[in-house]
């Protein structure tokens, strides 16, 4: 049973006639009529329900209509489990989305860039309601963008947002389906717009040695703590954020095997890293924490905090939201004094004006910023014969193509040492008289032969100028030494070899291919 009505309401207004809150001097008490119709209905779990409809009656007894249909379609079991999801307008789902990435411990960078993604999508193809999501739609927006200067790159990590909000959907129950699932990505490589390049050794020396002699503090870091930074960098390949993360805790220079641990929470593929330390790093750094724990208080008394000196992370400061200006920084001081040492020289100093060394931008569009020191990392792997598998590891990648493709830059002079590292081909012997493997010990030349069946022999064949070029072969009445004649060796003028000789024994000698005496040729028999 159903009933469309509207309440009666109470309210308060002043001389005026304008509605003032109840208790106010002078106002007077009317009791009226609602305007907005309501409705009343027996649910589909037979309880009764209540529900605000619309100003306009005919309005309100259709959507009256339409809740008392579902409520009877829900007591038959005809329910639509979505429906509610239906009616959320899609900015309430992309907050939830928001809260589900941050309940799975991801980054704040992580969860504000992906949400930012799916919201830059949903604005430009105008999404209001997840009914209204549509993946040829956001295809062709991301195919706009691209057109518009947006890299292949970026468009991926779009589709990847896109992708990873209809998979929450599904599994929480709100759609019944990825409305992006079919979509791909596409090949980032024909679009680079970032290409980085590794730091050779003698330009990783001087940037460690530019940083560590500067008295400019950037960012929170020291001269000191960068150059500490780059040496860990450069021999863990850690990641900006996961750097920023190292505590003295997180070192364990005391074991045998001594290694570094990134917590999950801060690694980019959200698993624990206890990685191994090269014997030099380990060295570096035990140097390097003893000074740090005689400034102890002075850290403490800047951090303002009462805790461990060790529990304190090691390059704190916001340096890792902008690594690639500080790297570039000190790249750029450690040219100006590679620069300075070539005064005087003047050919020398315009050579070195016109190398790319030390240049965050090169010649060929290559660059050099913080991740470039990962780059370095895994090329120096490469370089020192470590094992692509192992280099893998080391890397943290899930793929070995990534490892050995993207990251290991080989120089040319890279590839000339590999090189010379070829044997060189192999010579024929010259043709000159061999011995016969006969018992007769007669010398045989080595020239082309022809294999025939045993008991077939080959006669002496006449050959002229005119005939045809061509090899004719035919029995020879006698098992004697016999000469063939071929025309498809050319000598000197005459267009046709005129003594290209075998010699062959009888059957009666004894030579490699000896007739048994009872032998009947099979070549020979119809």
């Amino acid at each position: 049973m159903a009933s469309l009505y509207r309440p009666t309401v109470i309210r308060y207004v002043d001389s005026t006639g304008k509605q003032v809150p109840k208790g106010t001097p002078g106002a007077k008490r009317i009791r009226e009529k609602s305007k907005t119709w309501r409705g009343k209905f027996t649910g589909g779990d037979g309880k009764s329900q209540t529900i605000t409809l619309s100003d306009d009656r005919s309005t309100a007894e259709s959507m009256l209509a339409d809740c008392v249909k579902r409520a009877r379609r829900e007591q038959a079991g005809d329910v639509d489990p979505f429906e509610a999801h239906r009616k959320r307008p899609l900015a309430d789902h992309v907050a939830d989305f928001r809260q589900h990435l941050e309940s799975k411990a991801n980054t704040p960078g992580h969860v504000k860039q992906s949400c930012s993604r799916v919201q830059a999508v949903f604005d430009g193809c105008h999404f209001q309601k997840l009914a209204d999501l549509n993946a040829g739609r956001s295809a062709h927006w991301l195919a706009e963008r691209r057109k518009s200067g947006l890299s292949v790159a970026s468009s991926n990590h779009h589709l990847v947002a896109l992708k990873s909000f209809g998979n929450w959907l599904v599994r929480d129950s709100r759609w019944p389906e990825n409305p992006f699932a079919h979509l791909s990505r596409l090949n980032a490589k024909v679009d680079v717009r970032i290409e980085r390049r590794a730091l050779s050794d003698d330009e990783l020396a001087r940037l460690i040695s530019a940083a560590e002699t500067s008295g400019e503090t950037i960012r929170g870091l020291t001269g000191q703590q960068r150059g500490m930074l780059y040496r860990i960098a450069s021999y863990t390949g850690f990641r900006a954020a996961e750097l920023a993360s190292l505590t003295e805790a997180s070192f364990d220079l005391n074991s045998d095997s001594p290694t570094v641990t990134v917590e999950a929470a801060c690694s980019k593929h959200r698993r624990k890293d206890v990685m191994p330390l090269h014997p030099g790093l380990v060295a570096s750094l035990r140097t390097w924490h003893e000074d740090r724990r005689k400034e102890a208080p002075s850290i403490l008394m800047t951090s303002g905090r009462s805790s461990d000196a060790k529990l304190l992370t090691l390059f704190p400061g916001t340096w890792h939201l902008r690594a690639a200006e500080m790297l570039r920084g000190d790249l750029e001081q450690a040219r100006n004094e590679w620069l300075t040492e070539a005064d005087g020289f003047a050919d020398e100093l315009n050579r070195r004006t016109e190398s790319d060394i030390l240049k965050a931008e090169s010649s060929n569009g290559e660059t050099v910023d913080f991740h470039a020191l990962r780059h370095t990392f895994i090329t120096r792997l490469a370089v020192g014969g470590v094992h692509p598998k192992l280099a893998q590891g080391l890397a943290r990648h899930s793929s070995i193509t990534l490892t050995m493709d993207r990251y290991s830059h080989t120089q040319l002079v890279d590839l000339q040492a590999a090189l010379s590292a070829m044997p060189s081909l192999p010579t024929l012997a010259p043709r000159e008289l061999i011995q016969a493997t006969g018992t007769d010990d007669r010398p045989m030349r080595r020239t082309a032969t022809v294999s025939v069946a045993p008991k077939v022999a080959l006669r002496t064949v006449q050959l002229n100028q005119n005939q045809p070029s061509s090899t004719v072969v035919t029995l020879a009445k006698s098992e004697s030494a016999r000469e063939v004649k071929s025309p498809h060796f050319p000598v000197g003028n005459e267009g046709f070899c005129t003594q290209l000789t075998t010699v062959e024994t009888d059957w009666d000698r004894s030579d490699l291919n000896r007739e048994p005496k009872d032998y009947e040729s099979s070549a020979l028999t119809d």
